[in-house]
């Protein structure tokens, strides 16, 4: 489950590579003597096998129609920084290799890119890069429909790629996470990891380890909840490459 995102990678550093060659305290906090409300009742999934609780967590993702992970990865290519909000095909979020960022987004059919000045300089180096950043400015580039170089980037934000095991899956014991029960499943492939899997409400993927702590780790959070940030720019903060260039 974590070699996909070293994939993603690649492709996102090749896309870029081709871009420039052409161009506080809660209030309402209840006091110690309240009453602490009834724990979440079990939802069953620890007692099944290991692949039919995969199933049943990729399907509470897929229903809870939106949702948010962050976290880091290692790759060859260096530290992979992810910060995403997902809400079925819209996406809002940002993505960083050692420093360099850039932002994505998905929204309303449209997808667009957003990289930093330190992005456009690792992709396209000491000389073209600033003048491409100069020109996009603080603005998206939007990706044209069937642009494989640039779509390739949002494959980081497939849910089905995100938990699809590159071996076997073993189910573990049950851990805790942030104060949740999870069960484990770890995936037997080279560079598989270990996916928690909530065992009260819904069985949602609460974290996704990779095969040792230097490997690092992707947590799920806020799920079924509605993202503000996930809108379409206005017109003026768009720019399309092609145009640039002539």
């Amino acid at each position: 489950m974590k070699s996909r995102f070293a994939g993603a990678i690649a492709g996102l550093t090749a896309a870029a590579l081709l871009a420039t060659g052409c161009a506080g305290q809660n209030d309402d906090a209840k006091s110690p003597d309240a009453a602490k409300p009834a724990a979440p009742a079990g939802n069953g999934v620890e007692a099944l096998e290991a692949a039919q609780i995969l199933e049943k967590a990729k399907a509470a993702l897929t229903q809870a129609k939106s949702f948010h992970f962050k976290g880091s990865m290692k790759a060859d290519e260096g530290k992979i920084g992810l910060d995403f909000k997902i809400a079925g095909e819209d996406v809002f979020g940002t993505m960083s290799l050692d420093g360099p960022k850039v932002q994505l987004l998905a929204v309303d059919g449209k997808k667009y890119i957003k990289p930093d000045a330190a992005f456009w300089k690792m992709s396209g180096g000491a000389e073209q890069g600033p003048v491409v950043a100069q020109l996009v400015g603080d603005r998206w580039v939007l990706v044209k429909a069937g642009d494989k170089s640039f779509e390739g980037m949002f494959s980081t934000t497939d849910v089905s790629e995100l938990l699809e095991p590159e071996g076997t899956v073993t189910k573990g014991a049950v851990k805790d996470v942030d104060g949740k029960p999870a069960i484990t499943l770890t995936d037997g492939g080279a560079d598989g990891g270990t996916l928690y899997i909530a065992t009260t409400g819904e069985p949602y993927p609460l974290k996704l380890e990779g095969p040792t702590p230097a490997d690092g780790a992707l947590t799920f959070t806020e799920f079924g909840e509605t993202f503000a940030d996930i809108k379409a720019p206005a017109t003026a903060d768009v720019v399309d490459l092609e145009k640039l260039k002539k």
